[in-house]
């Protein structure tokens, strides 16, 4: 009923002959409403822009916009490794009301670079007692999820925006998996503001100060200060969504990276290859030394195998030598086998053959 109320309103102003804007009338010829705080102003198209647009109210698909800006450590010849967040600012922007309802800002305390460079301190303006006193960013995540849920936002449809991918894409992800935080899924996709502001002004290449100049807007607060960026984002996502623009998500974990990160992406990428490759390459050559070691063990084993066998062999090859026998009566004795048939038929023995077959011969011993 509340949406359905809205349009109404927006259409019987939409009819009206004569517009007002700043006090100044004008004639209805090319009328475009948009709500300003409890009222509706209008604004003739030629003062906005030039480019050619739908102006007519357009449903959001999100209730509300929760805007981000961070600010990360840095330095002016070269970036700290890792950059970690500073600054973790929130604004929560009401679809239809087309108003700013609530801020969240909060400082966290960098743990591998915990000395802001002088340089960080002039651009941020974020002063070393500040981030000394910070918290962490898992605790600053669980801070602003609290924040989002106490605020009645958490449970209903919303939607990250940033000016540019750097922040979620980038920024938050690469210190949440460095440092093994959990992320609210929420994270995982975002409007990139650029995106609809580059399809109504053109494609110009322009920080997100001269983009809120460029559409006719003040700016206000002090320039990469989290909080005021994030202010005056929303800013300028109120006057795109005012001028008609539907917005839905540009950007994702998953969907094709952007032109401004396909550089961060592919490092990444081949990050992950390299890290794929060592963890194949010590894989293979694990590999490789247990295959070693069994071929090893099973040569091993296949050689006392052939040399148990040889000795075998060889033992069945060579004679037995056995010393030469003497009978008790002085002659050399031979050896002999048992042909008789009976227990003993087979066995070895040695015989002087000083007797004769009749078994009474002169020799009176028998070995």
């Amino acid at each position: 009923m509340m949406r359905q109320s809205f349009c109404d309103d927006v259409r019987k102003l939409q009819q009206s002959k004569v517009i007002n804007f700043d006090n100044h009338s004008y004639p209805s010829t090319h009328e475009y409403a948009y709500p300003v705080e409890n009222g509706f102003q209008f604004m003739p198209f030629h003062m906005v822009s030039d480019q050619v647009y739908n102006h007519e109210y357009q449903l959001q698909e999100f209730q509300y916009f929760v805007v981000m800006d961070f600010e990360a450590t840095c330095d002016k010849v070269m970036q700290p490794n890792p950059q970690e967040i500073i600054e973790f600012p929130s604004v929560i922007v009401n679809s239809l009301t087309g108003q700013i309802e609530d801020c969240f800002q909060t400082y966290l305390r960098p743990t591998h670079h915990p000395l802001l460079t002088d340089f960080c301190k002039e651009l941020t303006g974020i002063q070393q007692t500040q981030v000394d006193g910070g918290v962490s960013l898992s605790k600053a995540l669980f801070m602003h999820d609290k924040w989002l849920r106490e605020r009645g936002v958490k449970h209903t449809s919303f939607t990250i925006v940033t000016w540019t991918d750097w922040d979620c894409r980038t920024m938050l992800e690469s210190e949440c998996r460095l440092k093994g935080i959990y992320k609210p899924p929420y994270f995982d996709s975002w409007i990139n503001l650029k995106a609809p502001f580059h399809e109504i002004f053109g494609r110009v290449r322009c920080n997100l100060k001269e983009a809120v100049k460029l559409a006719g807007l003040t700016w206000e607060g002090r320039a990469h200060c989290g909080l005021d960026d994030a202010r005056n984002t929303a800013q300028l996502l109120i006057h795109l969504m005012r001028r008609g623009f539907k917005f839905s998500t540009t950007s994702s974990m998953e969907l094709p990276q952007t032109h401004s990160n396909c550089h961060v992406s592919s490092m990444n990428q081949m990050e992950k290859q390299k890290e794929k490759m060592v963890i194949g390459n010590s894989m293979e050559c694990l590999r490789t030394c247990l295959d070693s070691k069994v071929n090893y063990l099973n040569q091993f084993e296949k050689q006392e195998e052939k040399a148990v066998a040889v000795m075998e062999v060889q033992s069945l090859k060579s004679p037995i030598k056995t010393e030469n026998k003497y009978c008790l009566c002085g002659v050399k004795s031979n050896k002999c086998v048992v042909h008789k048939p009976g227990p003993k038929q087979g066995n070895l023995f040695f015989s002087c053959s000083n007797w004769p077959t009749s078994r009474q011969g002169i020799c009176d011993y028998f070995i």
